[in-house]
């Protein structure tokens, strides 16, 4: 369609279209329900934006994951693209303003968690909304077969019973065959097309070594690489430091990226990598959204994630120029049994949940009753400090409740201070009079923020020190002065976790934790946890092991760890049947082939069977000859 083309050209600058992108695009654009499954790197996102833009309406972006949500709507801000979200720890007036702002047709793109979709608030807007699309992106999280099943996905479906011809696109990166079934009935999707991208990428070599010890192997493979840019995955924000601190020690160029960090830091240590300025990131599962930077020349792994769909992706952000690059796992026996120690620990006790959520609702004093959709910065060490609770135990108890539809449980994620002007401009304009000492920053908001007076904008309080020649401190202290003469609504900047009660406080006896969040989950978790154990240890082709798990036609690739060694093993044996033919002039015992041949006798042995089956040579009284052709 020549209309995807010129907005692809447009706002992204292609000419062209990577492979399923255009058909993906095409049949959202023209109204149809769509399935796209794309492995990492292969373009979700323009997948929705550019058939969002092409038809009329909001686009509404329904998404678990608040950075991702933040990096696209940044993105899409910055291509001159009306975009807004809706996330936890916005107020209740910003969060009225973005709705009508959507309602009125004021923004292109309106992305939002799903648990938003319960809200009275948003289901009333939503009605009012000329919607031209729905995307469901993470769509894998709507399975209860899926490695990150999140139940709010489940309400998706209502939204289609308020719009009824609106066309539905589902995107993921990673789905077996029965969770793309279940998303198709779960989303109650209508003559829907799929449209399933190949994960076989023939540029990356995977390998799994089993290893003494894991650290001087990394170290030695990095020493042959020094030059070239690499990732080094890690599960804890501990060992990413722990290898951090040994590969700076050995003089290597390094930088660390996790979950813990500030905004800052993770945006000093990204651009630094991706400038080429430093040229391994160690890191967590953190680092990978948008993580775009085509010359990775190896990804390596110092400890496995417990299901293939994450290290998959994790490995897939290697080679996205297309050229050769390795993903290595190096593991331990201890890998294994950790692997399965972490696993078991994801589901406490049932008795220790419900101690955790009483904990919770104690140390956030809500009342028994009260609560619902209401929204707390929380910090998990002070409430395990307070009520002596294991921290292990209460962060998988959260999650666990998250899964029970009890909670929304928000790591930490940076959210900037948002402002809007609350007075109209007159009213502004003899505030600024009597107020000379506040009349810089208000001037500074007004003009860099143009719509400040009807809707909420991010703001940089370093940005604002330098531009206006002070420090933050003071730059916190007129925005306090101005929040409390009512000048300006502010939500304040905060990277604290977050939790939000989806329904209000229940009394202990009430809390009640279904099968499907524990047991079912529990199962699915073991089950995924073998098939990443399978694939350390299976000796077979680990392209084939990929593909196989994610019901794609398998290959031998030729060139991973198994494959080489299988190779190796021909090309001996072919070597040694050779041998031992030559050496056969006339008929010799074991020992003497094992004289005349200086190599391993298992070996040898091998070899000798197999020109017995060959029918090259026979065994007579203990002596081995060449057998005699007619």
């Amino acid at each position: 369609m020549d209309k995807s083309r010129e907005i692809l050209k447009h706002y992204w600058g292609f000419d062209n279209f990577r492979p399923l992108q255009e058909e993906i695009i095409d049949n959202a654009f023209y109204g149809h329900d769509t399935l796209a499954l794309l492995p990492t790197g292969g373009g979700k996102s323009i997948c929705f934006q550019i058939p969002g833009l092409a038809r009329e309406g909001l686009t509404l972006v329904i998404s678990p994951l608040i950075a991702l949500m933040q990096d696209q709507v940044k993105n899409l801000t910055k291509k001159g693209i009306r975009a807004k979200e809706i996330i936890s720890g916005m107020s209740y007036r910003e969060i009225d303003i973005t709705l009508d702002n959507a309602r009125f047709g004021g923004i292109d793109f309106l992305y939002t968690s799903p648990e938003r979709l319960k809200s009275k608030l948003f289901i009333e807007r939503f009605k009012l909304m000329n919607i031209g699309l729905i995307v469901v992106d993470e769509a894998h999280c709507i399975s209860e077969w899926g490695h990150d099943f999140r139940p709010s996905y489940k309400d998706i479906k209502d939204l289609r019973e308020i719009h009824p011809n609106v066309p539905i696109i589902a995107l993921t990166a990673t789905a077996t065959k029965e969770v793309q079934k279940d998303i198709i009935e779960q989303l109650n999707l209508k003559n829907t097309r799929t449209f399933e991208g190949s994960f076989l990428r023939p540029n990356l070599n995977y390998s799994a070594f089993k290893v003494n010890n894991k650290v001087k192997n990394i170290l030695e493979f990095c020493e042959k690489h020094k030059q070239e840019t690499g990732i080094i995955y890690c599960q804890t924000r501990k060992s990413v430091k722990d290898i951090a601190r040994l590969l700076h020690a050995s003089k290597f160029s390094v930088g660390i990226y996790h979950g813990g960090m500030n905004r800052e830091d993770r945006k000093l240590m990204l651009d630094s990598w991706l400038e080429g300025k430093i040229h391994i990131m160690i890191a967590t599962n953190a680092f990978g959204m948008g993580i775009d930077k085509p010359n990775v020349r190896y990804v390596l792994h110092y400890e496995f994630p417990n299901n293939l769909e994450a290290y998959f992706q994790e490995a897939g952000r290697a080679g996205r120029d297309n050229e050769e690059a390795e993903t290595i796992v190096f593991w331990e026996d201890s890998d294994v049994n950790h692997l399965i120690e972490t696993t078991e620990k994801q589901f406490p006790p049932i008795d220790r949940i419900k101690t955790t959520y009483r904990a919770l609702c104690n140390h956030l004093k809500i009342a028994i009753g009260s609560g619902k959709e209401e929204t707390y910065p929380f910090e998990i060490n002070k409430l395990t400090e307070k009520f002596q609770l294991n921290s292990s135990e209460t962060y998988y108890s959260l999650k666990i409740l998250e899964l029970n539809n009890d909670l929304v449980f928000t790591e930490s994620v940076f959210n900037p201070t948002r402002i809007r002007i609350a007075i109209g401009n007159t009213e502004l304009y003899s505030f600024q009079i009597k107020h000379d000492k506040l009349s810089p920053i208000i001037t500074l908001l007004s003009r860099s923020y143009p719509g400040i007076f009807e809707q909420y904008f991010e703001i940089n309080e370093n940005e604002f020190a330098k531009r206006l020649k002070t420090t933050i401190i003071e730059i916190n202290s007129q925005l306090t002065q101005l929040e409390k003469y009512g000048v300006i609504d502010i939500t304040w900047q905060s990277s604290l976790p977050k939790i939000t009660l989806l329904h209000e406080r229940m009394p202990d006896d009430y809390l009640k934790i279904s099968n499907e969040a524990y047991l079912t989950r529990k199962n699915l978790a073991q089950k995924r946890l073998n098939s990443a154990i399978s694939y350390l240890k299976k000796d077979e082709c680990r392209t084939s092991q990929l593909l196989n798990y994610f019901c794609q036609p398998a290959i031998i690739c030729g060139k991973c760890d198994f494959c080489k060694a299988n190779n190796s093993q021909n090309i001996l044996k072919k070597e040694l049947s050779k041998l031992i033919v030559n050496s056969l002039e006339f008929p010799k015992t074991l020992n003497e082939i094992l004289l005349a041949i200086n190599h391993n006798q298992q070996e040898i042995e091998k070899c000798l069977q197999f020109l017995i089956l060959e029918e090259t040579i026979q065994e007579q009284n203990g002596k081995f000859s060449l057998l005699k052709t007619s």
